[in-house]
């Protein structure tokens, strides 16, 4: 059987992560049985990996990371290249059904945005999350397959849709062996800096200022704490604003603004800070507190979207846009080396959940038992 996998919607990091984490384990599990083809376009193609003679990789010309081009090209082209390569069934990682693709479709569901109305700025984005809510609607009633990137982004589906899907199961993220490894040996607190990271591709739903702010509060309480915000800023503006709140804060000379970092440098600032903090008012998930707890760095979340169940014990959960409540458990975590100590190894514990190997089994078994 020939599997497609349709990349085009893939553009970000986050996703790049899921996907290849996920279709190298699909793959190499399913070798003797099937065959795949992964669709991507000029901007992804560095996507491509040899995963063995059984994956192609085929670069569909005319379509990009433009979402608007993109659906023209796949309701124009799309369900026609998919007959002519002998596709059997495809899986559609945008979260909705491809447009006029009218084979077996499994649906990768990976992406909350279109929920949360006060993070969409302006006609097109209002636009946009309209069109992806009616698109993730007939995924949970049509859908073949319907894999969600945790329980919270399942329960929204459902919500919206007012049922439940034909087959639908959770798949989690994994976190590369490379993370794990570079997380050894273990640093413990009196080996960790007086310092705070927040790592998230930066945008507004991140809530970068409610890190700021309480980095403000836990310095006016005598603790001389830094931050590393770790990451790529896709908003010029809401990063010139982040940087005027830190200035009217007095925290220039607290605040590092690294933008997109090495591997290498961001394990760095996982194993150095005493703690992670990202407080994000959506997630799918929320791969980098994962990356955090695998090096025992304990983590703040806010208790919204996906990131209280991903983080489980090895999380402290905040409401969001508590500042003195927030400020009050990062104090705790900064000072107190009893406690940290205990929240590290609750930290560790719970990031072993997230090994590849672990992570992709619903979707490997999905398929053994429907081809």
């Amino acid at each position: 059987m020939l599997i497609a996998i349709d990349a085009l919607p893939i553009n970000n990091l986050s996703g790049r992560h899921v996907l290849l984490g996920h279709l190298t384990n699909l793959t190499l599990a399913h070798r003797e049985r099937h065959r795949f083809i992964v669709l991507h376009h000029r901007e992804n193609r560095d996507l491509r990996r040899d995963l063995g003679h059984h994956v192609q990789w085929l670069e569909c010309p005319g379509v990009g990371s433009d979402w608007i081009g993109r659906l023209l090209w796949q309701s124009a082209h799309l369900h026609r290249l998919l007959t002519d390569l002998g596709a059997d069934v495809v899986i559609s990682t945008s979260g909705a059904l491809i447009p006029r693709v009218r084979m077996p479709q499994v649906v990768l569901a990976q992406n909350p945005w279109c929920y949360v109305p006060e993070f969409h700025r302006g006609l097109a984005d209002r636009i946009k999350a309209r069109l992806q809510r009616v698109g993730y609607r007939a995924a949970q009633r049509q859908a073949r397959g319907l894999f969600y990137l945790s329980e919270y982004v399942a329960a929204r589906y459902r919500d919206d849709a007012g049922c439940g899907a034909t087959d639908g199961r959770v798949l989690y993220v994994g976190i590369d062996q490379s993370t794990f490894d570079a997380a050894q040996p273990h640093r413990h607190f009196v080996e960790r800096e007086l310092e705070v990271v927040t790592v998230s591709a930066m945008t507004r739903h991140k809530a970068i200022e409610d890190v700021v702010q309480v980095l403000a509060c836990v310095n006016t309480s005598g603790i001389a704490a830094r931050l590393a915000l770790v990451g790529p800023w896709s908003d010029v503006a809401y990063r010139a604003e982040i940087e005027t709140l830190i200035s009217r804060l007095g925290l220039r000379g607290q605040v590092t603004i690294t933008g997109q970092v090495s591997a290498a440098r961001l394990h760095e600032h996982y194993a150095r800070a005493r703690v992670f903090c990202l407080l994000s008012r959506c997630e799918s998930f929320g791969i980098p507190a994962v990356e955090a707890q695998c090096f025992g760095t304990p983590t703040i979340v806010a208790d919204v979207c996906a990131p209280p169940e991903v983080a489980g014990p090895g999380g402290r959960v905040v409401a969001a846009g508590a500042i003195d409540e927030t400020t009050a458990v990062m104090r705790e975590l900064l000072v107190d080396p009893d406690l940290w100590e205990a929240q590290s190894r609750r930290a560790l514990s719970n990031a072993e959940r997230f090994r590849w190997e672990r992570v992709s089994t619903p979707l490997i078994e999905f398929f053994a038992e429907l081809y």
